[in-house]
């Protein structure tokens, strides 16, 4: 009896750990990407306002931007990030971002070929003034201005949007501009 309890007991969690990946695949599909995405529009200086931080992320302190240019192909722009890290001074690394053949806002993001990450465009304002980007596993989030700083109500909107997409708005980091609207830290673009 006791030998059969273990049975049923062992199959009932080697069930669950089969079923486990089955259950990530399905929060991914909760984020929906931009259904088309103007790339003109997204060419520029953006200020980074908060963030689900990657690894080379976490060393930053303030001040991060990214600058987004068109790229060598039609389907590719380039993308600079940098801020200000602990030690006082700043750090910035380079991408590529690659188009989804579908116009729509998947990205493919490469610091090193030929790996590369998903990242999606999940939100804009219609004005061209913030941007949600998010990955498709809900591991990193950001929230970009063109300006420096963006209301606690326009934030708090954006911030709904990611949670209605299954994130956790909980795990965002603000990210102090201390330079000013007019003072962006990479040149470029807007």
């Amino acid at each position: 009896m006791v030998k059969l309890v273990l049975r049923v007991a062992g199959a009932g969690v080697m069930a669950v750990g089969l079923l486990l990946p089955f259950a990530c695949a399905a929060a991914a599909e909760t984020v929906t990407a931009l259904p088309k995405l103007d790339t003109t529009r997204a060419m520029g200086a953006w200020y980074e306002i908060a963030r689900i931080p990657r690894n080379p992320e976490k060393k930053c302190t303030s001040d991060a931007m990214v600058l987004y240019a068109p790229g060598d192909k039609p389907n590719r722009f380039s993308m600079v990030t940098s801020c200000q890290i602990k030690a006082g001074s700043s750090d910035a690394w380079n991408a590529t971002i690659t188009l989804d053949k579908t116009g729509d806002g998947k990205l493919k993001l490469s610091y090193i070929w030929p790996f590369s990450s998903k990242y999606w465009v999940l939100a804009e304002d219609p004005a061209g003034q913030w941007t949600l980007i998010g990955s498709p596993n809900h591991k990193t989030l950001w929230v970009l201005s063109r300006t420096a700083a963006m209301a606690p109500e326009v934030l708090a909107a954006v911030e709904a949007k990611a949670t209605a997409q299954g994130f956790d708005t909980n795990k965002l980091v603000l990210v102090p501009q201390r330079h000013g609207a007019d003072a962006p830290i990479i040149s470029g673009g807007n």
